[in-house]
Formats: C-alpha cells, structure tokens, sequence
C-alpha cells in the first residue's frame, strides 16, 4: 500500500519537493475509490455500501447529481446497506477466482526438479 501511494505521488509531483502533502489526499481519494481488479468493486464502495460521488460532480453537475432528492437518497443508500454482505461476499470470491487463475498460470511454468 505504501508502495502505491508513493508511485501515486511520483507521477503528480515531477521535481518540486514538499508539495507531496497537498497532493496527498488526491491520491488517497483516488486508491479508496478506483475498482480493484481482484474484487471488481472499490475500498470505498465495499466500506459503505455505495459509489462515492466527486467534489467535482456536485460543482458541474450530471444528471445524477441534479435530480438528488433527500428522501430518495435515503432509502437508496439504506438498500444499498442492506446488500452490501451480498456484494462484499461476491467481491471475496471474485478475489479467490482471481488468485485461483494466478495460481494456476504461475504453476503452469513451473518445473518440478528430480530429487
């Protein structure tokens, strides 16, 4: 994880030092809500339930975020609490598949040695 956030921060800061810390939450905000390839599903989305919404898209807004209603807002996300066991069950053996087939193409080359 440390690795990643440095690699995020190399490719936004080229040769000023110190500008890292106001570049630091970016790169958090970015690695908590981009889908991972082995669950298919974002950190965020898997903690509460939902896709996070950018700073952004409140300021020039989507169709999504224009016709934002209070009380439909509500109970979507308590329908979403409600299924997020299902989707963090499903993210889990998305991940297993995904390490099954690693498993498998890593163990495809490799060759036993005579003992």
């Amino acid at each position: 994880m440390n690795r990643a956030i440095l690699e995020g921060l190399k490719r936004r800061i080229s040769s000023v030092h110190g500008v890292w810390v106001d570049e630091l939450p970016s790169v958090l905000w970015v690695m908590r809500t981009t889908p991972k390839t082995t669950s298919g599903e974002s950190p965020f989305n898997l903690a509460f339930g939902t896709e996070a919404v950018l700073p952004l898209e409140m300021v020039f807004l989507k169709l999504c975020t224009s016709n934002y209603e209070r009380g439909h807002s509500e109970e979507g996300l308590r329908a979403n609490l409600d299924l997020l066991e299902e989707r963090r069950a499903r993210a889990h053996l998305r991940a297993l598949a995904f390490k099954k087939v690693t498993a498998r193409i890593y163990n495809r080359r490799v060759r036993p040695r005579p003992i």
